[in-house]
């Protein structure tokens, strides 16, 4: 079954959270915005050891910072909902107490949500009582309560795999690696036993043939995923949906044919690496209509870029519904950036942020996939973005950060250039996704347009937060009229006396003929550095102070944005 949204409440350190999904889930964010507690809710909901009703110690109900912060705030409410991915496809499921409810749904496509509610014990230091319920839409009330038949049911067809701390572990599985069950044949089994043993040896450095234990381990796995219907793609950077995005429509034979895997070393590892980590946490006896939910964390753990390739591309090809929480730029630039959730807490309160269908234009959509996603992927974990025209901008306004005494790093500042990708889709994209932006214009004509397209989208905002525009035609300029005209002027071979009428434009313009913009740009920042200079120019040193504070306030801020609209579902024709 799919998985199509997750909603809890006073569970560990959230007071409210949601996400929604799709067949391949992106989840991003800092350290302590709740992905953790959010899919451990999930887990607890579908993968209870003992196949009862989860259980909740005391220190899983969130508590209130404050004087009343010893008690628990309230209830645990755990809401999964799941939908049919098209009308009909949930026909011949074994659904038991929920087959009626759901008949009359037909024929659209049938939804149900799964309600779990569990209470504090007494005083709130002992586990509580947990209740579970199923919720139809367009039903008269609830049905299955309690009806640990129902919860079951529900389990087996959606099982929950977890693949945690990467996806390289040494020592025994922590399940039986062959996928047994009702069907299973001992082919497959003696496959899955080859692909752990191989691994386990490859892994731990024991074999001495350690090619040989390459080869012999991703042709075990390859035909085990060949006999349990995995689709092969080759790896590479890109997945089937993050192309089209970046050339604006389906790239040709994409989605049509298939290519064969090259069996590079990479290749070959991350098949044998991705393939023996499913098959130790894959539930006893998965079979039958089961699909299960695939959630992995940080899968560029302990891989080279090159496996990890491999290891993605494979993984797009199962046919399952796949959670991903990753921290690394080429990973996320491979995934299609409506897959992507990033997600920020404040004062419990758990956000996603993602860019909606129709957010932007295909055109807008194709340039920031190329522009930003794939060169400069790093920019969707950072809490602000400078808009920036060009290089010398790019390279100079980190290390201005530094003199001014802030590490943009630390505070989560990006320079991101425009001039390719244009202003509208950077600016739309960062409110979709909870970024703060700031742009950083010059005082020339082309400033000028840039400053009122971006008025055009400041929704109120006030214009001095989102815009600094320099009273000089560039940064160059910038840096003349304020102490720094010595630096141009060595550069340029050029004694400019006092009294002299030479225009800083001539010096400038020399200046740059005779060395690169980037190498200008670090003697001038070698300059501002010194002891005794003149220090960060003023408005740009007012510029990088709005956008620290920017930086600082984000999660706040997002708190207080109201959240898009959710969008009506029509109800079927009684």
């Amino acid at each position: 079954m799919f998985l199509s949204e997750l909603n809890v409440e006073n569970f560990r350190g959230i007071r409210r959270g949601h996400l929604s999904f799709g067949e391949t889930t992106v989840l991003i964010g800092e350290n302590d915005c709740g992905k953790s507690s959010l899919l451990d809710a999930l887990a607890r909901a579908l993968d209870a050891p003992d196949a009862g009703p989860p259980r909740f110690e005391p220190q899983s109900f969130f508590r209130e910072e404050g004087p009343s912060g010893d008690a628990p705030a309230g209830p645990i409410r755990i809401e999964l909902r799941f939908q049919e991915r098209h009308a009909g496809e949930w026909e011949g499921l074994e659904l038991g107490g929920l087959q009626s409810a759901l008949a009359g749904q037909l024929p659209a496509t049938r939804r149900f949500a799964l309600r779990l509610h569990a209470t504090p014990g007494a005083g709130g230091d002992e586990p509580g009582e947990t209740t579970w319920e199923i919720h139809v839409p367009g039903a008269p009330g609830p049905t299955g309560r309690n009806d640990a038949g129902l919860l079951a049911a529900i389990r087996a067809l959606s099982p929950l795999i977890q693949l945690r701390g990467g996806l390289i572990s040494v020592g025994p599985a922590p399940c039986a690696p062959a996928p047994n069950g009702p069907g299973t044949s001992a082919g497959v089994e003696q496959l899955a036993r080859e692909v752990e043993a191989h691994y386990q040896a490859l892994i731990a450095g024991a074999s001495p043939q350690l090619e040989r234990e390459l080869e012999e381990g991703f042709k075990a796995a390859r035909t085990l995923l060949e006999q349990r219907a995995v689709a092969f793609r080759s790896g590479g950077s890109l997945t089937r949906l993050a192309l089209a995005e970046v050339l604006g429509r389906a790239p040709n034979g994409v989605g049509r044919t298939r290519q064969a895997l090259h069996s590079s070393s990479a290749e070959r590892l991350g098949v044998l690496i991705l393939t023996a980590a499913v098959l130790r946490h894959l539930p006893a006896a998965p079979g039958g209509p089961a699909r299960p939910i695939v959630v992995i964390e940080d899968p560029e753990a302990h891989l080279h870029l090159m496996t990890l390739a491999s290891v993605w591309g494979l993984l797009d090809n199962f046919d399952v519904q796949k959670i991903v929480t990753t921290q690394s730029e080429t990973l996320l630039a491979a995934a299609p950036l409506q897959s992507v959730r990033r997600l920020t807490r404040y004062q419990g309160v758990v956000r996603q942020w993602r860019v909606h269908d129709g957010a932007l234009k295909p055109d807008e959509l194709r340039k920031l996939s190329y522009h930003l996603r794939a060169r400069r992927g790093e920019a969707s974990f950072a809490r602000l973005w400078i808009l920036v025209e060009g290089e010398t901008e790019f390279w100079m306004l980190r290390e201005l950060g530094r003199v001014a005494g802030h590490d943009f790093d630390l505070e989560g500042i990006a320079c991101v250039e425009f001039a390719q990708c244009g202003i509208p889709p950077l600016v739309k994209a960062a409110r979709e996704l909870g970024i703060e932006w700031h742009l950083l214009t010059d005082g020339d004509t082309a400033g000028l347009s840039y400053v009122e397209k971006a008025r055009a989208l400041l929704r109120g905002d006030p214009p001095d937060e989102r815009i600094t525009a320099l009273r000089e035609r560039d940064i160059e300029h910038c840096f003349y009229q304020h102490g720094y005209a010595g630096v141009y002027q060595r550069a340029a071979g050029m004694r400019v006396s006092p009294s002299s009428t030479v225009p800083a434009k001539a010096v400038i313009h020399r200046a740059l003929q005779r060395t690169s913009k980037p190498r200008m740009a670090l003697q001038v920042i070698l300059a501002a550095s010194e002891t005794g200079s003149p220090g960060v120019p003023p408005p740009l040193r007012q510029m990088i102070e709005t956008c620290v504070r920017l930086a600082r306030e984000a999660p706040r801020r997002g708190a207080q944005e109201p959240a898009p609209p959710r969008r009506q579902r029509r109800r079927p024709a009684q």
